[in-house]
């Protein structure tokens, strides 16, 4: 079931979805670029996807993360836009979302001063 969730997920993506009408405004269209999922950015993804797939072993060296699986509501159009980005760039989801939140986590900072968090008990 996980695999039909995430390849309807993909579809939208990669633009099989329904295309929707434009909304009419009293704005002038401003033309976006938009970049071309091709074939390559595809196998790109797919390769680094397949490159240390899984949860590591206990005791492997070199495999230790500080990575703690964590779950967020998003709005699906941004989950969209993040996995697109994610697809163009061939990097890994969680690698773009962690640049996303390290980067606002530093504007914070720069602006606000460092973060002092309490010592784990």
């Amino acid at each position: 079931m996980a695999k039909k969730n995430l390849a309807s997920l993909m579809n939208g993506i990669m633009g099989e979805a329904k295309p929707k009408e434009p909304e009419v405004t009293s704005e002038i269209p401003q033309e976006v670029p938009v970049s071309e999922v091709t074939e390559e950015m595809k196998d790109n993804l797919e390769t680094k996807r397949r490159q240390n797939v899984g949860r590591p072993r206990k005791g492997e060296s070199g495999f230790k993360t500080n990575e703690v699986r964590a779950t967020f509501i998003v709005d699906p159009e941004l989950i969209r836009k993040v996995k697109y980005i994610s697809l163009v760039e061939s990097t890994l989801l969680k690698d773009v979302i962690s640049d996303a939140l390290t980067s606002y986590i530093e504007a914070w900072e720069t602006e606000n001063g460092k973060i002092r968090l309490p010592k784990k008990k």
